[in-house]
């Protein structure tokens, strides 16, 4: 059984640590579940259409993309520091963990096999000029409780961090996608926080830069849109702040739990804490104005 988490662009609002700084680029992510249902001795995913369609969208938004799959000559297995290099003359230094290569250990494996990047640290990537955006996939994450944050320094040497919303403490082998674009902040270092570091081992491969000229986001709207364009495909609440999947039939009301697709999808209320806010017009279970939760707020339909 696969775990779905609407693949399409986002905005993350971070509520973690106080001193952390919200993100405010435009997000990417899907992750699926593997079915083996077990720790470590599972099968790799032959499919990951989740994790597929946030990779989809993210390169939808760029013209040109870079992709580091640790093929080339420029890695070799065992490397603790490799050179990424990416077509247009763009390098970067991957620390903090090790280039490995299949057979798959403890359900991390390859996207594009045979080799990919393991840790069980924090790490980080250090770029020679700025990029806009980057995604990767990731494998086995999230299986120990670990939580993984990204946290991009930007141009002013100022830090933003995003909380990954993958999966806790399921089952081992599963993938996951996220891309994270930003046109107002640049960045020339990522850093990636594993809260269960030395206990959590994570994979990942296939990372993707673009440079400011290539990308487009002809899938975000550049006027600001009105609340019913943007949930075009969904339902808002009554005072138009919060976008509910249609499928709910009404978005709010007291009993909206027990509609179909429950709290995540139904209630204002649930759906505002999630910090997660409306970005293209398919986007649902999202943010599309200030919303003050309330008991009474919460009933309105």
């Amino acid at each position: 059984m696969f775990k779905t988490i609407a693949p399409v662009a986002l905005l993350l609002a971070f509520s973690g640590r106080a001193a952390a700084v919200q993100c405010a680029g435009i997000s990417f992510f899907g992750e699926d579940r593997n079915p083996d249902d077990g720790q470590n001795d599972v099968l790799p995913l032959e499919a990951f259409p989740n994790a597929d369609a946030a990779r989809d969208s993210f390169f939808a938004a760029l013209t040109d993309v870079s992709t580091e799959d640790f093929e080339g000559d420029n890695v070799a297995v065992g490397d603790t520091e490799p050179v990424l290099e990416f077509p247009g003359g763009v390098s970067a230094v991957l620390t903090g963990g090790e280039i490995r290569e299949d057979p798959p250990v403890n359900g991390q494996f390859a996207i594009s096999a045979p080799t990919y990047f393991s840790t069980d640290q924090d790490f980080e990537i250090d770029f020679t000029e700025p990029v806009f955006a980057l995604g990767f996939y990731g494998v086995d994450i999230g299986d120990v409780q670990g939580q993984l944050s990204f946290l991009a320094v930007q141009l002013d040497n100022s830090t933003c961090e995003l909380e990954i919303p993958h999966e806790i403490d399921g089952p081992s082998g599963g993938v996951l996608y996220f891309g994270y674009i930003d046109l107002a902040m640049p960045f020339t270092r990522v850093m990636f926080r594993n809260s269960e570091g030395d206990r959590d081992r994570f994979g990942f491969d296939n990372f993707t830069i673009s440079l400011r000229d290539g990308i487009v986001l002809t899938d975000v709207p550049s006027a600001a849109p009105t609340p019913f364009e943007l949930c075009a495909e969904g339902i808002t609440n009554a005072d138009e702040s919060i976008c509910c999947d249609a499928g709910c039939g009404v978005c709010g009301g007291c009993d909206c739990a027990l509609n179909p697709g429950g709290e995540a999808l139904c209630c204002p209320g649930f759906i505002f804490a999630t910090g997660i806010e409306c970005v293209i017009s398919s986007d649902v279970a999202c943010i599309l104005d200030e919303y003050i939760p309330s008991e009474e707020s919460e009933c309105l339909v």
